[in-house]
């Protein structure tokens, strides 16, 4: 980190937390529209008002609760939601859930990261233009200036029986893999090479500008060696030897997107993003990493963290083709086999970033996840760089 770029991120901390200390201090509710709520407990019947009820203006929030929640780089709290007889009639939703960025850690690496802006356009911009398995937002508020934010979204557990899970605590069948990488290819055709994600959407960065802006942040490099050091009893014995070759292989794979069509990516696709609906669909939510490049990051990472290694090794071939069908039938120009099999073999670091990156977290930064999620993601996503042959491949 330069002298110029360490200065720039003092200076947008230091701005963050006297925004934080005064919201602390003020504790000032939030009534109106316009202002972003600094935590779930300073909402309103007012402002649940004026978010929910702006098509119905007969109708009131009369009162609310909040549940228990849990943390990581955003509070998440769920949401109940009562209406006066205008809105029940109207038949607006009740259960809901709320994201936002109520502790000072939260706020400063969203705003370091340059992570809220993606997630509050993806709601209010293009979620409402795909058919996809995903939660719907009611609002998203967003302050560049303090980095306050405040989702409110579906609680897709209530209306739609959705349950979540992780590498040690699920196993998808194939019907179920199929189903995520066909939700992959929805949105991906949706925007294959579209010139609207550099003009309608122009708040997506590319894999490397996001990569270099975090770098020079938060020193995301010195994370990631921190992480390889930390997950050394899980690194595969064939790449022991060439781990020192990953952090610019990072790089090398952000740079190769330039070279081929872009469309949106998620860009965080591990398992813990996936839900189950009641009626066994796969859906995905947490959209604050979207970005826009390659298909095959979110392919690769999809299948990598999801799937067991044995699995990963039976199908992901078969579901690469299924995708590429999929693809076709979105809208995008699929490109053949080979090419899109030599693509997924190069675009396997973004999980390497993703998980050896939070094992490798600093003290003063939030807590992501727990260190035997971790460790398995860790385990699936190298031993995918190994069977993929993925640091040679970026030679090709």
């Amino acid at each position: 980190m330069s002298i110029r770029e360490k200065g720039r991120a003092v200076a947008l901390t230091t701005r963050i937390a006297g925004f934080y200390l005064r919201d602390v201090i003020s504790r000032t509710a939030a009534t109106e529209i316009g202002e972003v709520p600094a935590a779930p407990e300073l909402l309103t019947e007012q402002w649940l008002t004026a978010a929910l009820c702006a098509q119905h203006p007969d109708a009131r929030v009369e009162s609310f609760s909040l549940t228990e929640g849990s943390n990581g780089t955003s509070s998440r709290r769920g949401l109940t939601v009562r209406y006066n007889e205008a809105g029940t009639a109207a038949e607006l939703p009740t259960e809901l859930f709320t994201k936002s960025t109520a502790a000072l850690t939260m706020r400063v690496v969203c705003g370091l990261c340059a992570l809220l802006g993606n997630e509050s356009g993806f709601y209010r911009r293009i979620r409402p233009e795909l058919d996809m398995e995903a939660p719907w937002a009611y609002h998203a508020a967003f302050d560049p200036r303090s980095y306050r934010s405040l989702f409110v979204l579906e609680d897709v557990v209530a209306t739609k029986g959705a349950t979540f899970g992780n590498p040690l605590t699920r196993v998808l069948d194939r019907a179920m893999a199929e189903d995520m990488v066909g939700q992959l290819a929805i949105y991906h055709g949706a925007y294959w090479d579209s010139p609207r994600l550099r003009t309608d959407f122009d708040w997506l960065l590319t894999g490397e500008q996001w990569h270099t802006t975090m770098n020079n942040m938060i020193n995301t490099g010195r994370m990631f060696r921190n992480g390889l050091a930390r997950g050394a009893e899980v690194m595969p014995a064939e790449l022991r030897s060439r781990q020192d070759e990953l952090w610019p292989g990072l790089f090398r794979a952000m740079a190769l997107h330039a070279d081929t069509p872009q469309t949106l990516l998620h860009a965080d696709v591990h398992a813990g993003n996936w839900y189950v609906t009641g009626d066994g669909r796969m859906g995905l939510y947490d959209w604050q990493c979207t970005l826009r490049g390659n298909w095959a990051l979110d392919f690769a990472y999809a299948i990598m963290s999801a799937l067991t290694i044995e699995q990963r090794r039976e199908w992901e071939r078969d579901l690469l083709e299924f995708y590429l069908d999929r693809l076709r039938a979105a809208g995008g120009a699929a490109p053949g086999f080979n090419e899109a099999w030599l693509q997924y073999r190069q675009q396997t670091f973004q999980g390497v970033f993703a998980w050896v990156g939070t094992l490798g977290q600093g003290r003063m930064q939030p807590d992501m996840q727990p260190r035997d999620i971790s460790i398995a993601n860790v385990e699936r996503i190298l031993q995918a760089v190994v069977d993929l042959e993925s640091l040679d491949s970026l030679a090709q």
